[in-house]
């Protein structure tokens, strides 16, 4: 409900009155917890809640990693962590427990170790137990909660023997021999190889002389693994199965006249013994019930309601490259029998040597299909037969070497999960996505219709102790931007209450607990976070064009300013698009009424075809030229398709590639044209921009900020970061503008916009470092509103009635308001002068680490880091700043707005005794009207800065001096570990730590303007 407040003097100096015309909504709140499915449906409905946008429900509240070490935890830890939890804002949690990288890999890797023993096996009774009460905590709470189905990141492992269900590696040996000749060889197992099996013996003709070996242990010794045909391979000619030619062990056969080698292959079980075969859904439905299983029935009732989810990270274990059911696996898949191909396999080559190319694809992308079908779609059907759902990071990052991602599909591989996860990195403020893949997690989020997109969030291993609430915000905006809409916080770690501070910690991550020091202020943030996950949760996702590209979509790391490196067309500033794969193209994309439709409700205006390779499924190629003549209208690169994947059919399939291609393409891809095939429209030798104009398809979005676009029924909901002031440009016409802020929760309409003759909205917009706000179009715009506001800054609005609206000028100066009617209104402004707080401050220090607390004098403010006291210098924690000021009746009367200035990290203020609240971010001010006095004044701020200095300063100390406790400081060898991977050292540089100011007060003018008089 809409409420005649004064809450606007508080939203400008937050977001440094970013926006001319504005009025305020109040917003009375309730916090809404429900235990609601996550489904498709529910985010679709077009209804956005100003309650809920100010007191976000627990449901959209930002989770958090919560790591266990090596099973340290005990009832009272748990129940505190997760009581913190709730305090601050979190919504839940996804639990892990491992012994840490560094462990796990017997300290190879140079990760930070965990000095501490084990206390409870995982899966084991006590551990179990724990688990059990973790559940009925966080339900207790209103938490909900995943389980990591691993004792490790990276892989599927636990504490049990997998024996013959273990991931499994192709290998062979072989021997040549000159025939006609009789042999006998008996087929050893090798000794060294974890449960052998035999998997073909084959005679393969070879065209070249040989000399004969003429000994057995040709086919017992020197196995190999998988070897590409190198230039010079040996030619492969008949190929004869040597199977039926076995007795107890012992190969009996009259070699024909000829060249011939002996491939032996089999293949033995990789890896950890706790790993499991994860190409085989037999293997893997065991390897659920021996974790998910047994959880599920410790969960009892809490299973689906607060133990929602199960979850695996990205894949870092072994790389399999068989499974004992592969040959059935690659006929089902493939469509023919890989016995003959197999040669390949131990580098030889047939004589056209494309069939070797053709094959290996087929060969790799089965094993991917392997992974992805039999392994997660297995634990995600058993997960649902559980009333559970599945989430994981299993589009990656990945290797692109590895066998079994060579062919894979990364959109089709994140399209699995109910949820597709993604991640981010914050190593540098100077490229925000330096380490993020969450733009394509949410590209395949779109085409396969999930609502929700997860994102290890807040991920480093270099920046220990450094990270703080406004240094994450624009890491957390660019990820929104990129379509993150549920963050888990990288990471929450369990560190036992003995320890002391800031205490034990997993060896990535930005810590996030009750030790870390700013913790009790982070709540603001959290906040933060759970507004836009809620607003950006809602609807559907907004783009102009689809493009295909690839039937094996991949990237490490990025943002998708291009969908390949060497992509001939390139996507329009301002435009949104999803990639596609060969899946979604020709089983979810259609065409209604000349747009391009996916059953979920995401369209596009365009299929842009921009191959990065002549090759192309042939399904795919069909489909593409159904949906042209279907209506669709096609835009295609200059990559023209020769060929099509696989050896299936292959001579068939090219000749029709070609012939399809033809028909699409013409004789000339670079030739500009605009040709129709039936009820569609077909591009070539045009860029997207041209294309865009053709169709008189404007930007989106236009303005030097990021944006997202949202679509709620006929409601438009636009996020949108970035700094400075522009004016920006919305493809929305006739509806009225609402700025929602998430830093404060506020809602205030924008009544200084304007309407483009080409159907689009301009709106004035003044974002602080680091801004940004939700742009929502819900109601039809009024008919006379302010459209333009010059003068020396924006003023604030304070109050909207029938005839008038009040603002609250900040510099003095003349203003020019005009309004859609052709009224001009002129205003002449002085306002009294800020008064910035000069005198000596009285500073109480309260180390974080919980030692006597200490006063200090500072006659002006300066940085902790550069005083010459120690324990100044080194001081980690929060110190009270007071300061005592006076004003005369008339200040007091007057708007004011507090403003600090900078600070080093993180504050809270008071004003004769007022709460004011946490200021965490740009611009550093905070609302005291109602709060001053006439006369004497008491401003009281409480600044918080990181652990880093304290832990500096210790590393400098002999060891009995130290007063922090932790495995992640004071390496003084550094060589001990990977560099980047350790903390610090006695000559580290120190954070910036401390209020900086200057703090002053600013006073405002109150003033009413007419909308209709002409003249004020």
């Amino acid at each position: 409900m809409k409420q005649k407040t004064n809450y606007l003097k508080f939203f400008k100096y937050r977001l440094n009155a970013f926006l001319a015309g504005l009025i305020l909504i109040a917003l009375s709140g309730y916090c809404c917890i429900t235990g609601e499915k996550e489904t498709s449906e529910k985010y679709l409905e077009a209804n956005i809640s100003e309650n809920d946008f100010c007191n976000v429900p627990q449901v959209d509240k930002p989770w958090v990693y919560y790591w266990w070490l090596k099973g340290n935890v005990t009832k009272e830890l748990i129940a505190r962590d997760l009581r913190e939890m709730q305090k601050i804002g979190i919504g839940g949690f996804l639990l892990l427990d491992s012994r840490g990288y560094y462990d796990d890999y017997y300290g190879k890797t140079g990760h930070i170790p965990v000095p501490l023993d084990i206390k409870y096996e995982f899966m084991s009774p006590g551990w179990r137990e724990m688990v059990k009460f973790t559940m009925q905590e966080a339900n207790r709470l209103g938490l909900k909660m995943s389980i990591n189905l691993a004792n490790t990141g990276g892989s599927l492992r636990g504490p049990w023997n997998m024996k013959e269900d273990g991931p499994k590696q192709l290998i062979w040996a072989d021997t040549t021999i000159l025939g006609p000749k009789k042999i006998s060889i008996q087929l050893e197992k090798p000794f060294d190889k974890k449960y052998f099996k035999d998997v073909a013996l084959m005679a393969v003709e070879i065209k070249s002389d040989v000399k004969s070996l003429g000994k057995s242990a040709g086919l017992n010794l020197n196995w190999n693994t998988v070897s590409i045909p190198a230039e010079n391979a040996n030619i492969a000619g008949e190929i004869i199965d040597l199977s039926n030619k076995i007795t107890n062990g012992e190969l009996n056969w009259e070699i024909p006249e000829g060249n011939w080698r002996l491939l032996r292959f089999g293949h033995h079980v990789i890896g950890d013994e706790g790993s499991v075969d994860i190409f085989n859904a037999e293997a893997v439905t065991k390897y659920f019930n021996l974790m998910g299983a047994e959880i599920l029935k410790d969960a009892g009732p809490l299973a689906g309601k607060t133990l929602t989810y199960f979850y695996n990270v990205s894949w870092e274990g072994s790389q399999p490259d068989w499974t004992v059911n592969f040959k059935k696996e690659f006929k089902k898949n493939r469509g023919y029998d890989i016995s003959q191909f197999m040669p390949i396999l131990a580098g030889m080559s047939k004589a056209d040597r494309s069939i070797n190319e053709r094959f290996l694809r087929d060969y790799f992308r089965t094993i991917s299909d392997c992974f992805k079908h039999n392994c997660y779609e297995t634990i995600g059907e058993l997960c649902h037969s559980n009333g559970m759902q599945w989430h994981s990071e299993n589009g990656g990052p990945w290797p692109r070497n590895a066998s079994m991602f060579k062919e894979a599909d990364q959109l089709t591989f994140w399209g699995i999960n109910d949820m597709p996860q993604g991640e981010f990195w914050c190593n540098s403020i100077n490229d925000l996505q330096q380490r993020s893949n969450v733009k394509y997690a949410a590209n395949a989020a779109h085409i396969y219709g999930r609502p929700l997109v997860s994102v290890e969030a807040f991920t480093h291993m270099t920046k220990h102790w450094t990270m703080y609430p406004s240094y994450l915000k624009p890491f957390a905006d660019i990820n929104f931007i990129d379509g993150a809409n549920f963050f888990i916080w990288h990471t929450f770690t369990a560190s036992p209450l003995e320890v002391g501070k800031p205490g034990y910690e997993y060896f990535a991550g930005t810590h996030i607990n009750p030790n870390v020091t700013w913790f009790n202020k982070a709540g603001d943030f959290f906040k933060y976070l759970g507004r836009c996950q809620y607003m950006l949760r809602k609807g559907k996702y907004v783009a102009d064009y689809c493009c295909y590209v690839s039937d094996k979509n991949y990237v490490s790391w990025g943002r998708g300013k291009k969908w390949t490196a060497d992509s001939s067309l390139t996507p329009v500033k301002g435009t949104s698009y999803d990639l596609l794969n060969s899946e979604v193209l020709t089983d979810r994309l259609s065409v209604e009424d000349g747009k391009l439709v996916l059953p979920d409700g995401v369209g596009y205006s365009l299929l842009v075809i921009d191959l990065d390779e002549p090759v192309i499924p042939i399904r795919v190629l069909q489909k593409i030229n159904e949906l042209v003549k279907d209506g669709a209208t096609l835009v295609l690169g200059k990559m023209v398709p020769t060929r099509a994947t696989g050896l299936d059919n292959y001579q068939e399939n090219d000749i029709e590639v070609k012939r399809l291609a033809e028909e699409l393409w013409g004789n000339n891809s670079d030739q500009r044209q605009i040709r129709s095939l039936k009820k569609g429209k077909v591009y070539t030798g045009y860029n997207l921009e041209e294309v865009l104009s053709d169709l008189n398809i404007h930007a989106d979005f236009e303005g030097p900020f990021e944006y997202i676009h949202r679509k709620l029924d006929i409601k438009d909901v636009y996020f949108v970061s970035g700094e400075g002031k522009a004016e920006c440009t919305f493809r929305v016409e006739g509806m009225k503008p609402e700025i929602w802020n998430p830093v404060t929760g506020q809602i205030i309409d924008a009544i200084s916009y304007y309407y483009t003759k080409d159907g689009r909205t301009i709106i004035p917009m003044d974002l602080p470092e680091n801004g940004s706000v939700f742009v929502v179009f819900r109601e039809k715009a009024d008919k006379n509103h302010f459209v333009s506001i010059d003068g020396p800054e924006y003023p604030e609005f304070t109050e909207k009635k029938e005839d008038s609206t009040e603002f609250i000028f900040w510099e003095s100066g003349n203003y020019n308001l005009k309004t859609t009617n052709g009224n001009s209104k002129k205003l002449s402004i002085r306002v009294d002068p800020s008064l910035e707080l000069t005198s000596a401050w009285n500073i109480t220090f309260l180390p974080a680490t919980g030692v006597q607390s200490f006063d200090a004098s500072f006659d002006k403010l300066t940085l902790w880091n550069d005083n010459s006291d120690p324990q100044i210098k080194y001081f980690s924690g929060t110190a009270i700043y007071k300061n005592i000021f006076n004003l005369n009746e008339d200040q007091v009367k007057k708007p004011a707005n507090l403003k600090l200035g900078t600070v080093h990290n993180i504050s809270r203020v008071w004003i004769n005794g007022k709460d004011k609240g946490i200021v965490w971010t740009a611009p550093w001010s905070v609302d005291i009207t109602g709060a001053l006095k006439e006369g004497e004044n008491e401003l009281k701020i409480e600044v918080t800065n990181c652990w880093a200095n304290r832990l500096i300063g210790d590393a400098g100390l002999p060891e009995n001096k130290w007063t922090t406790q932790t495995n992640v400081h004071r390496v003084l060898d550094r060589s001990k570990y990977k560099s980047g991977h350790q903390a610090f050292a006695a000559t580290d540089m120190l954070m910036p730590s401390g209020l900086v100011g200057p703090v002053q007060i600013k006073f405002g003018e109150k003033r009413s303007v007419s909308l209709n008089k002409a003249s004020l």
